[in-house]
């Protein structure tokens, strides 16, 4: 596992950060506008929401996760609200909206619950 994949380390910058639902910026940011804007930052664009980073991404069993893939999460019958960069599996870093800043940490038994996806998008 690549604990030291690029785009952790530039999520884990903004650790502490605001949540602010549709920022895209270090202002503030939502759980997929952190994804676009870490991704960005190594000059990949990736879409803006989660659910079509969901679908941009390369599918990966959630079981078989490595640093710097996506979880994604949902509610029954529901479409992707809410992505997090995996530091490990069961762990990840995500602009939390439920604690109002960015934070890493392992899945809580919510998220275990919503967990519906994993990705991979293109490596920096």
């Amino acid at each position: 596992l690549d604990a030291d994949h690029p785009a952790l380390a530039l999520a884990r910058e903004h650790i502490g950060l605001l949540y602010l639902w549709g920022g895209l910026t270090p202002l503030g940011l939502d759980c997929s506008g952190l994804v676009h804007h870490t991704w960005r930052r190594f000059g990949i664009v990736v879409p803006r929401d989660a659910y079509a980073q969901a679908e941009y991404a390369t599918p990966v069993p959630t079981d078989a996760v490595e640093p710097g893939d996506l979880y994604f999460f949902a509610r029954p019958g529901r479409r992707i609200h809410h992505v997090g960069i995996v530091v490990r599996p069961g762990r990840m870093v995500h602009a939390s909206e439920t604690g109002g800043v960015l934070v890493e940490e392992d899945l809580s038994t919510d998220r275990v619950d919503t967990l519906v996806a994993a990705g991979r998008l293109p490596r920096p």
